[in-house]
């Protein structure tokens, strides 16, 4: 296994690789104390899908176009212990000519291979909604690896990421202008729900990270595994306590 120093940069797509993503999960259950990779791999996921979405979700809340999303002008942050601390797009390789490298690629009747994926279909790359489905894609790439490498259900991780944007939605101050990038993204994304508890508004949701199945780790509040009166009456006492 490779150690990971402080402050780690690797592209984007090595999201994609098997060996890569496994001793990263490897570390990271390792630094939670489980050795069930299914767990430690979603406990993995939840921050790192935190990260993927998180300046596209500010960029939403703001009003802006979206920040490029092309996985292989990504670079990643990465942490001692396997986490990724942050994602941002890699300005040496936006607009530089590279190409992007799909699996789905046609011959046009020159001969040249050309990407068919929606991505590359003639999309303009400074329009708000393109950085949305740039980030399907992205997505829709790195997810089935994570799912084959841990253990966890694709349906369960897709999850994960619509908890993840209404959350920063939340955090950035309009959970509606989460529910609307979900909407863009599409595909196997689930839009967010919420509810209001009291005066603070909270994510509805249908994600577990599995961090009760860490030794010495308790269920989350919001956890939707728990019972929903439960949950509510939880939920309102985190509001009354501020």
């Amino acid at each position: 296994m490779v150690a990971v120093s402080v402050g780690t940069v690797v592209p984007g797509v090595v999201l994609t690789r098997p060996e890569w993503l496994a001793e990263r999960i490897s570390d990271m259950g390792i630094s939670w104390g489980t050795g069930d990779t299914r767990v430690s791999g979603t406990l993995w996921w939840c921050m790192a899908a935190s990260s993927v979405i998180d300046p596209v979700v500010v960029a939403a809340v703001a009003g802006r176009p979206g920040p490029d999303t092309v996985l292989e002008h990504l670079r990643c942050e990465i942490r001692p212990d396997g986490g990724v601390e942050r994602v941002f797009a890699d300005a040496a390789a936006v607009g530089d000519g590279r190409p992007h490298v799909h699996d789905v690629e046609q011959p046009d009747d020159a001969g040249a291979r050309h990407c068919t994926e929606s991505c590359c279909a003639g999309i303009d790359s400074d329009n708000a909604d393109s950085s949305a489905v740039h980030l399907r894609e992205t997505l829709a790439r790195i997810i089935p690896v994570v799912a084959e490498v841990s253990g966890a259900s694709v349906a369960s991780l897709w999850a994960i990421v619509a908890d993840a944007i209404g959350n920063r939605a939340i955090d950035a101050g309009d959970a509606e202008a989460g529910a609307r990038l979900a909407r863009q993204v599409a595909g196997r994304l689930p839009v967010p729900r919420f509810a209001d508890i009291g005066a603070r508004t909270f994510v509805r949701r249908i994600s577990c990270c599995l961090v009760f199945e860490v030794p010495n780790c308790q269920m989350c509040t919001s956890c939707p595994k728990r019972p929903a009166a439960e949950r509510q009456e939880l939920l309102s006492a985190l509001t009354a306590g501020g």
